[in-house]
């Protein structure tokens, strides 16, 4: 074997191992991303959702509370994909086949995790009602 024929192996080597390493690199950076992209929009629907129910728990006034629940939607629907504002628009418009809260959660769950069926139900996620409407 002569000298050229191990440099070009070498350099062979190299440029696998570089091409390789730029593939799992760009793969990686795209997990990154689409699990950054995840999490904006799990916090966003958390956002609107945790808005809407407040008045409930605190009180708040009305044109206080609305202008509130208001700009949180503004804020955070442009992040959202159509599928999760289809999913939202229904309970913020008080439509009467609107999902609960909880059912929202579930359906967004399968959503960003791209789950074929839900994992959980509704019925097992716990919510704390404001103090004056429990039942103890």
């Amino acid at each position: 074997m002569d000298g050229s024929a191990i440099i070009s192996g070498i350099l062979s080597g190299l440029i696998s191992s570089a091409l390789f390493g730029a593939i799992v690199g760009a793969w990686l950076d795209h997990r990154l991303a689409e699990r950054a992209k995840q999490l904006e929009a799990s916090a966003s629907v958390v956002d609107i959702l945790a808005e809407w129910i407040r008045s409930a728990y605190t009180g708040t006034p009305r044109n206080e509370y609305l202008w509130s629940l208001q700009t949180t939607y503004w804020k955070n629907i442009l992040l959202l994909d159509k599928e999760l504002l289809d999913l939202l628009i229904p309970k913020l418009a008080n439509a009467p086949n609107a999902p609960n809260a909880e059912e929202i959660i579930v359906q967004a769950r399968k959503i960003l995790l791209n789950l074929s069926e839900p994992d959980i139900s509704a019925d097992k996620l716990n919510r704390w009602l404001p103090e004056e409407t429990r039942k103890e």
